[in-house]
């Protein structure tokens, strides 16, 4: 369940990137930063409504389906619909109005989705969980990758097609992976409120979301402008930048799915969370090193195979302290979340931010980015007070 749902929504995510700049970079050749950094603007601020909105609304949610299926199912359907709407037209105004639509179906997705670790796992075995959900989400990402790179040059076709694997996955769970639905007097509802709306003021749970945002936005800044960066910065073509993207995307996966192999399990077993965040934190910051020294094909290749291994390592153990950490027990899906949007926004935010970089200092300072927040992201975490 928690493989085929991740990899479902991170496979048209990852891709979605790589075919959006390819179709913007044919349709506004001299605007296409700008523009695709105002779609992700867009974007990323109906990710955080919807997340926010949605999550304190599925906590809530009593149905014969359960709290957490029907807004997996609803939003997937109008994250991919979005995203095909995005696919169809050539009009800027139509292709922002889709992309918003589809961030805000794939955060009230996702909102349900991550609540799904903490309602359905124990404690014991939260650090495999956690692993397998990044296993779907890495292996998501690497698809994403590879049918990015064969519909470069088509990537309407690509935007209009992928989506729907979400609703393909979101149908599983209503099926194979039917939620376990309470007598309704065993699932009171809480009222309603504003409250059910805003972030938990937890000072643990801000440390772990804003660690969480500045080590993916380090990954982020370089990964979700690579196609640029290997033409703009390293002179490839459009065709030979988008077959280094694939290979890339292949070696960060591979670096990733092994270090998840072996940080799930082992965190579970130590029982600690946090020193294995910290330490992937600073893998990540390594991997930036070589390319900001001599930025070239070798560099980056030895980036993404470092990088791989902190993220994988980051990711087979974040979910687990996050669940360590959420504050109440009856607000899972809003503080999921709320915690998602630290997921979510550096995907949509990286490329903007890497737009404002590479104007001001150049391509190459995008590596003296990452490092800086890798490493604070790291000691963030560090001072997570609730979690060994």
């Amino acid at each position: 369940m928690l493989l085929t749902g991740h990899l479902s929504w991170a496979l048209p995510a990852a891709a979605a990137n790589t075919l959006l700049q390819a179709r913007l970079a044919s349709e506004q050749p001299h605007h296409k930063v700008a523009a695709y950094g105002l779609i992700t603007v867009v974007g990323a601020v109906s990710a955080v409504v919807s997340t926010a909105v949605c999550g304190g609304l599925s906590d809530r949610t009593r149905s014969r389906f359960g709290r957490r299926s029907p807004w997996i199912l609803g939003g997937s359907a109008v994250s991919a619909t979005g995203l095909t709407l995005t696919g169809v037209t050539s009009l800027f105004p139509v292709e922002i109005l889709g992309f918003t639509a589809f961030q805000a179906g794939m955060n009230a997705m996702l909102s349900a989705m991550y609540a799904l670790l903490p309602d359905r796992f124990a404690p014991q075995v939260m650090g495999r969980a956690s692993a397998v959900t990044g296993i779907g989400y890495l292996l998501g990402t690497a698809l994403g990758g590879v049918a990015a790179s064969a519909l470069a040059g088509n990537p309407g076709l690509g935007l209009r097609i992928l989506p729907w694997v979400m609703v393909l996955a979101a149908l599983v769970l209503f099926g194979p992976a039917r939620e376990v639905v309470p007598a309704p007097a065993a699932a009171p509802r809480a009222p309603l409120s504003l409250s059910a709306f805003l972030p938990p003021r937890d000072g643990d749970f801000i440390r772990v979301l804003v660690g969480r945002f500045c080590v993916l936005l380090a990954l982020y800044v370089v990964v979700f402008y690579q196609l640029y960066i290997f033409t703009d910065l390293l002179g490839l073509g459009v065709q030979d930048a988008a077959r280094e993207v694939a290979l890339c995307t292949i070696i960060l996966g591979t670096g990733a799915l092994l270090a998840l192999a072996v940080a799930g399990p082992l965190s579970d077993q130590s029982g600690r969370r946090r020193p294995w965040v910290v330490a992937a934190s600073l893998i990540v910051a390594l991997g930036t090193v070589f390319p900001l020294s001599d930025p070239g094909l070798p560099t980056m290749r030895i980036f993404y195979a470092i990088a791989g291994i902190g993220y994988g390592t980051y990711l087979a153990v974040d979910q687990a302290l996050v669940a360590e950490v959420l504050p109440t027990r009856d607000n899972r899906a809003r503080e999921m979340g709320f915690m998602n949007i630290a997921n979510s926004a550096p995907v949509v935010l990286g490329p903007v931010c890497a737009a404002g970089v590479v104007s001001l200092a150049g391509y190459r300072s995008l590596f003296a980015v990452a490092l800086a927040l890798a490493l604070l992201g790291g000691g963030i975490v560090q001072t997570v007070g609730r979690s060994r």
